[in-house]
């Protein structure tokens, strides 16, 4: 049996929704603006608003964990606000999105190729391909019916023989 955890080349939807609940994040900082602690809110925004726009940096170069940013950035935003119903959103937004962000897998055993998404688990026949072939980390399945997968595999997670498992699926199908 093999397991490929696919690689992700779209666009990073997480980023783009964590970029977005920050930078609103800002702005309800300077909404909730009084006149004894405009300072304080007007430091929050700022920093929520930096870290808003160089969430990438952070997430993928330097490698911080999102939930210590998204915590940092709802304690700032209540110490600004004082209304908790805001920073509670971000932080069940941050829990949430670690269960719901998963790679999808394509798995191959001697019963069939069973593609698994976040929501929905496919599962094929060895009988449906005509092909199935692994080279240079990227894996495609050819359909009888001339429908064509072909996804990247995530090296980092997966590398298998690429002779042996050819092999196999050569022997299945």
């Amino acid at each position: 049996m093999y397991t490929f955890i696919i690689k992700e080349e779209g666009p990073d939807i997480d980023v783009i929704i964590t970029r977005s609940l920050l930078a609103l994040a800002a702005v309800a900082s300077l909404f909730f603006c009084t006149g004894t602690y405009f300072i304080i809110n007007l430091f929050a925004a700022v920093t929520v608003l930096f870290t808003a726009v160089f969430i990438k940096v952070l997430l993928v170069k330097l490698r911080s964990n999102k939930m210590v940013l998204l915590l940092f950035s709802a304690i700032l935003l209540f110490i600004a606000t004082h209304p908790i119903t805001f920073p509670v959103i971000l932080l069940v937004y941050g829990y949430l999105a670690k269960f719901l962000k998963k790679k999808p897998v394509i798995l191959l055993a001697e019963n069939g190729v069973t593609i698994k998404k976040l929501f929905s688990n496919t599962t094929f026949n060895w009988s449906e391909f005509s092909n199935v072939v692994l080279k240079d980390n990227l894996l495609t399945l050819d359909f009888k019916n001339n429908k064509l997968i072909q996804v990247a595999v995530d090296e980092m997670h997966t590398s298998p023989d690429e002779q042996a498992f050819n092999e196999f699926c050569v022997s299945c199908i």
